[in-house]
């Protein structure tokens, strides 16, 4: 066979089934724009030198990452429909003579041409866009604008080389799918699973306690650092149950429309669910599809929106002062409380010395261990590194001790307490009773101060791990119970943490020239004793990390976001288009024998109305039960408005569906163009 007839057999071939791979390419061309924009961004060195961009450019590079991993999956996915729907093309062409090696490069050609179309048609789009999204993020970040462009010869490269890979395992995929195939098989192609499938309970009652497993396990994590555990398995059982309970529920739905008589014997009903009735199988699973990518694009815009809309409320919630600092080292010493006093008097001279006026000074020093609480006992002692593996992180708990005088002194109050007792207060959900065990040590209950938490520690709420603080009558002598305890590799389990936080009256500037002399003070002082963590930082210094970090997150966020809903958008388009097309001849059936044009338009948005508003509404289900575990994730961030999340993720719902309503209004006209 003549070589140059494959192109033009090939060019035909998708010329003629424009509908199928015009949205396919321009999916294509979109991803690798995105692709490059991304790459760009993160490592082309536009970003070098921009204030607080480093996190961002890191949270870029992630990005990277699941734009590669999530366009292999889509567009493999994709193509198989696409080769699907040609199979009988590819089949005829084996009758007339041709052989398996004659198909398998009539789609090489297709997939050179997808290919080209999708990385020249991706670059001008990305190289063209990456200025606007370049100007775009830095905005986001307050960052200073340049307007100098550029192109990375990097990221074109990695871009092609990307995509070209892609492209090469969809082309090795497609030859697999059509050498497994007889040309009787692929001449069929298109009957194949008229017979309409049974309902299986077992499927379906499984996936309901797959999908019940993971909202429980949402609902119940208390704590974040369980949550940050927690996440991924929720996710791993809402994904695994959606399509259980989708592919077995959608053909028990059918089934119980059909013995509904007063609803299944009408004009507008009987065909439709006639016809979703012989496809469910497959119906359900493009359905759980579109409801994970739907719950996905609800996930990330309610969580990065809430974030970037409320930076400054969590930089407050982290930094309540102009200037805060901090010191922590391991074991007992008796000379720790020297030292803190005479950090405490360097630091507010330094202050002093750049002008400033101290006020709201709260500077005071704990001595802490950490363990598993349960049942108001504090174990304290781990055996090695597996307890730690499988330990329970909702009851990992941190005890802090603060010695009353101190307490008075710094906070104002005139508290006392007896050997043996203690005051105590938490800002979690932490239910103690009357008698606490920490170690070897009883503690009696005298006092609870919850209510006095934000004034000790105002980002005591967004801890990894909950916190309890204990007013002792000598901090020393408790400190010292707690000596012998070590961690599996033998270091103490005893922290002495220092916190300082004031206020300077200064501006912007002068608070951050402030932090930065504070800083290092406390390098000379601190860095000679094998500290194990210090530093000085201001609220202003802090600023700029906040809103790169909350401001990079929105922005990729947007951008996954863009992908995950063309992406459902596509898969809709196919799943309409397909159907539409093996609908056809029913519906020309029916027209026969007596169904108007209005008929088939009722039938037709019967079953748009019941396959759509599935996905919609499990998606939204998904992510109001997932919102409690949102909200711990987000509290590791500072973020704590938990009504705020709640109206946020309900915008974006608004926001989706009048998107997803115009999804629908579009691929119902392309669905009744075919079968009409």
């Amino acid at each position: 066979m003549n070589i140059g007839l494959y192109p033009k057999i090939a060019y035909e071939g998708m010329r003629k089934n424009g509908k199928l791979y015009i949205p396919y390419c321009i999916t294509c061309i979109l991803m690798v724009a995105i692709y490059y924009i991304v790459h760009f961004l993160a490592f082309s060195g536009v970003l070098i030198g921009i204030p607080g961009a480093s996190t961002a450019v890191q949270m870029l590079g992630f990005g990277v990452y699941v734009i590669t991993i999530f366009s292999a999956i889509f567009l493999f996915y994709t193509q198989s429909t696409l080769i699907k729907g040609r199979k009988k093309e590819f089949g005829l062409y084996s009758v007339l003579g041709m052989n398996k090696n004659n198909l398998g490069m009539i789609i090489f050609y297709e997939t050179i041409m997808t290919w080209i179309a999708a990385i020249f048609g991706g670059l001008i789009l990305g190289i063209g866009m990456s200025k606007v999204a370049e100007l775009g993020f830095t905005r986001m970040i307050a960052a200073p604008v340049n307007y100098d462009f550029r192109i990375s010869t990097d990221s074109v490269l990695h871009t092609i080389g990307t995509f070209t890979v892609i492209f090469l395992l969809i082309w090795l995929n497609t030859i697999r799918q059509i050498k497994f195939s007889s040309a009787i098989e692929l001449v069929r192609s298109e009957k194949a699973g008229e017979k309409p499938p049974k309902a299986n309970w077992f499927i379906g009652i499984l996936g309901v306690i797959v999908l019940g497993a993971g909202y429980v396990l949402a609902i119940r994590i208390q704590q974040p650092i369980s949550a940050l555990f927690g996440f991924f398995i929720a996710v791993v059982l809402v994904i695994v149950g959606t399509y259980l309970v989708l592919i077995a529920g959608s053909v028990l739905l059918c089934r119980i429309l059909q013995k509904n008589k007063d609803y299944y014997y009408k004009t507008n009903h009987f065909v439709s669910v006639s016809s979703m009735a012989y496809r469910m199988k497959r119906n359900g699973a493009g359905l759980a599809s579109i409801c994970i990518l739907l719950t996905i694009v609800l996930v990330i815009l309610s969580s990065t929106s809430v974030l970037f809309n409320n930076s400054e409320y969590c930089l407050t919630v982290r930094y309540p002062n102009e200037i805060g600092a901090f010191a922590c080292t391991y074991g007992y010493d008796e000379n720790l409380t020297d030292l803190g006093e005479r950090l405490d008097d360097i630091l507010y001279e330094a202050a002093e010395a750049h002008g400033a006026t101290v006020t709201n000074n709260k500077t005071y020093y704990t001595y802490s261990i950490c363990g598993y609480l349960e049942n108001d006992v504090l174990q304290v002692t781990l055996d090695s590194l597996s307890d730690m593996t499988f330990i329970d992180y909702d009851k990992v708990a941190q005890i802090q001790f603060i010695d009353v005088g101190l307490y008075n002194r710094v906070f104002g109050y005139n508290e006392t307490v007896e050997p043996g007792k203690a005051i105590v207060g938490t800002a979690n959900d932490i239910t103690l009773g009357d008698t606490l065990i920490i170690g070897d040590s009883t503690f009696e209950v005298s006092k609870r101060i919850d209510d006095r938490i934000d004034e000790i520690d105002p980002a005591s709420k967004i801890a990894v791990s909950p916190t309890i603080y204990m007013i002792v009558d000598d901090v020393e002598e408790v400190a010292q119970n707690y000596i012998q305890y070590q961690d599996y590799n033998g270091e103490p389990m005893l922290a002495w943490y220092w916190y300082c936080r004031f206020d300077t009256g200064l501006d912007v500037d002068g608070q951050i020239a402030v932090a930065n002399d504070l800083s290092a003070i406390l390098n000379e002082e601190l860095g000679p004793l094998n500290f194990t963590n210090y530093y000085c930082d201001s609220h202003e210094n802090q600023r700029t990390d906040f809103l790169s970090t909350f401001g990079g997150l929105m922005f990729l966020g947007i951008l996954l976001s863009t992908i995950f809903l063309v992406s459902c958008v596509l898969i809709i388009y196919y799943k309409q288009i397909s159907e539409g097309f093996e609908d056809k001849s029913r519906f020309e059936i029916m027209q026969k024998v007596g169904m108007t044009r209005e008929d088939i338009k009722k039938s037709i948005n019967s079953q748009m109305l019941t396959v759509f508003l599935i996905p919609i509404v499990f998606a939204c289900a998904h992510l109001f039960m997932a919102l409690p575990i949102i909200h711990k994730l987000l509290m590791l961030m500072g973020f704590m408005n938990m009504p705020m999340l709640v109206a946020t993720a309900s915008v974006c719902v608004v926001i989706c569906a009048v998107f997803y309503a115009a999804i629908y209004k579009v691929t119902s006209n392309a669905y009744y163009k075919i079968v009409s």
